[in-house]
């Protein structure tokens, strides 16, 4: 998956920032430069989990090299572990 711009509406980039403390900044860099990996949900949005210096977890909808962020929030014990997983493997 290539993702060439990120879009986080203010109101949802505001919900992230008060409710898990996850700045808008982490957020592209996770996507644009960092290494994540990535899942497709059942109802065709996307899970990108994430490390640069913690992990995090994103939710997005992705159309036309376009990532519309839904929400992001710190990973859990278990999204951690599947990420050390899957990335040993690339």
């Amino acid at each position: 998956m290539r993702i060439k711009k990120v879009l986080i509406e203010l109101n949802i980039e505001e919900k992230i920032n008060k409710k898990h403390g996850i700045y808008r900044e982490e957020i592209e860099y996770a996507l644009l430069d960092g290494k994540p990996i990535f899942f497709r949900t059942k109802d065709n949005k996307y899970v990108a989990i994430t490390s640069k210096e913690r992990y995090i977890t994103i939710i997005f909808l992705f159309k036309k090299g376009i990532a519309n962020i839904r929400t992001a929030y710190p990973s859990s014990d278990w999204q951690i572990r599947l990420y050390k997983k899957k990335g040993l493997r690339k």
